[in-house]
């Protein structure tokens, strides 16, 4: 994806975080129904998803999720995807959006930490690039010492975060994946495709 593509995703997608579920009042973003963004010119496609086959609020999202992506000055027009693969399941909400709808309380959370940190540190490549940075500490500075100095700027894990993997941002970066794969490694991590 070329670079002002992923700017344009990152706005984009900061434009969503103001798309809520009105039943649940929780973002589209942090709820994980978008699975992606592609962009052809000024024209964006949104894949997303709903939390439930046949929900009554899919038109409302739709509309809503075309008019904050237009709302993005490069964006002239939007289609918006409803996909159903892979299948929704709240494993998909951030921690943040799980604890606002009661899911999680912090004891929760704590061992949530705590069992990522007993079955040891696996990076696995498939995982989101913000879910990673949420889990361990030393991953974005592992990162930018690979050349992904991307990671840095403010609101990237947020947005393109939530959706790029390593792979993806290795390739956006031009940056050899083995590389990142070694300097994982050299700190201890078991890698995994």
């Amino acid at each position: 994806m070329q670079e002002k593509n992923l700017k344009l995703v990152d706005k984009i997608m900061t434009a969503l975080q103001g798309v809520e579920d009105p039943e649940l009042l929780v973002d589209v973003v942090n709820l994980g129904l978008i699975y992606g963004i592609d962009i052809e010119g000024d024209h964006a496609t949104v894949k997303m998803t709903l939390t439930i086959v046949g929900c009554p609020l899919s038109t409302y999202l739709q509309n809503a999720i075309e008019k904050a992506v237009l709302s993005v000055p490069e964006i002239k027009s939007c289609d918006v995807k409803l996909v159903w693969y892979p299948v929704w399941s709240p494993e998909r909400m951030t921690i943040a959006a799980k604890k606002q709808l009661g899911m999680l309380d912090n004891e929760q959370v704590l061992d949530q930490e705590n069992k990522i940190e007993e079955a040891g540190k696996i990076i696995d490549f498939s995982v989101p690039i913000k879910k990673l940075a949420e889990e361990y500490p030393d991953f974005i500075q592992i990162m930018y010492d690979c050349g992904f100095t991307r990671i840095k700027i403010p609101g990237l894990l947020s947005t393109v975060g939530r959706v790029m993997t390593i792979p993806l941002g290795a390739q956006a970066m031009k940056i050899d994946l083995d590389k990142i794969r070694q300097a994982f490694e050299d700190k201890g991590y078991k890698v995994i495709d």
